[in-house]
This record gives structure tokens, C-alpha cells and sequence, in this order.
């Protein structure tokens, strides 16, 4: 946490939730695009929305630095095995990119590393503000996590 100064009061500012400023999106809006609009709004971030389908890795890769996570909406891309393939080639390609899988298909919110090879935390449509900032929280974490693993194991 940075300390900051105002006046002659000392206080604790709360890391932020979206560093880079910059959320993409895969999907056509709607309701999902809605929350992240207003989410980015309150973080000051912007939000990139990408509704023609897959969005091409190699984009990705070269502003993988730039984005804070990329949320990918497994009923906008269609068939699940397309979107799973679509997120393990993003994983590929842009390791270091949080990858957040939402769709009406998942049982529920699974935020821990069990799919770590296609992407980084599911969520279970419809979301609601508080169930994405701890999405994109855990999805940083478990992010670090998954490309420690993938160091040691090229190691």
C-alpha cells in the first residue's frame, strides 16, 4: 500500500484494482458490458469492447503490457470448444494477460487455478460489480501464480 499525505493527516491508499487502466473485452456488450463500463468508470480505466468474435492474438500480444485482464464471453464466441481453444491460444501467446471466462454455462464462479491452462478465473453470468473486482483480484493472482508454475516447469 503507498502512503499518502494530505494536509497534516496520514493515510493508506488501497492498490488500485486496474493499474493499467485498460480492461478488453470480448463480447457484445449487454449486460456484462455494462457492469464493466461502470466499473472502469469508477477505476478511471477504459474498457475496449471487441464484438466481432475472436479477438486476434497476435493484438493481444503486442499490448499484453497495457491491459489489466481480458474477460472473454463464452456465449458471445459460441461453441465452448471454440471459446476454450480461443483462451488456450491467447494463454499461448500472451501468457502474462489475465484471462476471465464468463458464461451462462459454468455451475458457478470458480475463481481458483483449476483451469489455469485455458484462463485465469470463471464466472457465471450474470455478474454484479463486487463478483468482478474479486474476479479480476483473484485473476491477477492466480495469473502470477500460473506463470511461476510454467517458469519452474521450463526451468
Amino acid at each position: 500500500m503507498d502512503r499518502v499525505s494530505t494536509g497534516e493527516q496520514l493515510h493508506f491508499a488501497a492498490p488500485l484494482l486496474l493499474p493499467k487502466r485498460c480492461i478488453i473485452y470480448c463480447g457484445a456488450g449487454g449486460l456484462i458490458g455494462a457492469e464493466l463500463s461502470e466499473l472502469c468508470e469508477r477505476e478511471d480505466a477504459r474498457l475496449l469492447v471487441w464484438p466481432e468474435g475472436v479477438l486476434p492474438e497476435i493484438w493481444l500480444a503486442l499490448h499484453t503490457d497495457e491491459i489489466d485482464v481480458l474477460m472473454v464471453d463464452g456465449d458471445h464466441l459460441g461453441d465452448i470448444e471454440d471459446t476454450i481453444d480461443f483462451c488456450m491460444r491467447v494463454r499461448r501467446a500472451c501468457p502474462s494477460l489475465p484471462l476471465i471466462l464468463v458464461s451462462s454455462e459454468m455451475r458457478g464462479d470458480d475463481l481458483t487455478c483449476e483451469r489455469m491452462q485455458a484462463c485465469d478465473v470463471t464466472l457465471k453470468v450474470p455478474v454484479s460489480q463486487v463478483r468482478l473486482e474479486g474476479a479480476i483480484q483473484a485473476a491477477r493472482q492466480n495469473n502470477a501464480y500460473f506463470l511461476s508454475r510454467r517458469h519452474w516447469e521450463n526451468s
